[in-house]
């Protein structure tokens, strides 16, 4: 039975493998090498002018993979919302307070220190807060990309 166990694993490791590959190929990034000083801020005018952000590789528009920063500003309150598509989010620099749950509420948020990864599933609602200063982030995912408020009687 071990031995079962184990060749049905090895076999669903290798499909997933086989996958992934396929992903990465049918997703090809061209090389590019951004130094800090380079960075051009652009205003997100979905976020009311309040977030800047900057797309390092790919474009989140599109069926592909991408990596993009976010700056969040000092006391910012990001609301309860969700995206589209599942990503993985590094926090670069400032405490980012970050909590899952479709509703803001301050005893759930983790402060969350440069260097933390954390998820963010695809239709996970989750909610955060610049409390003490500027936040940057910087988010992977495979477009195209897509944010949804939650209201807050949800």
């Amino acid at each position: 039975m071990k031995k079962y166990i184990t060749l049905v694993l090895m076999i669903a490791s290798a499909i997933v493998s086989v996958f992934a590959f396929t992903f990465i190929q049918s997703h090809k990034l061209e090389p590019k090498i951004v130094l800090p000083n380079e960075i051009k801020w652009k205003t997100d005018a979905k976020s009311s002018g309040e977030l800047q952000t900057i797309v390092l590789a790919g474009d989140p528009d599109k069926n592909e993979l991408y990596t993009s920063r976010i700056k969040i500003p000092a006391n910012m309150k990001l609301q309860p919302h969700f995206h589209l598509e599942s990503r993985t989010v590094v926090v670069l620099s400032g405490t980012l307070y970050y909590a899952y749950g479709k509703n803001f509420v301050e005893s759930k948020l983790t402060a969350m220190p440069p260097g933390t990864f954390f998820t963010e599933p695809s239709k996970q609602p989750h909610f955060a807060w610049a409390k003490d200063g500027d936040v940057v982030v910087q988010v992977t995912g495979v477009g195209p990309t897509g944010t949804k408020l939650l209201t807050q009687d949800h």
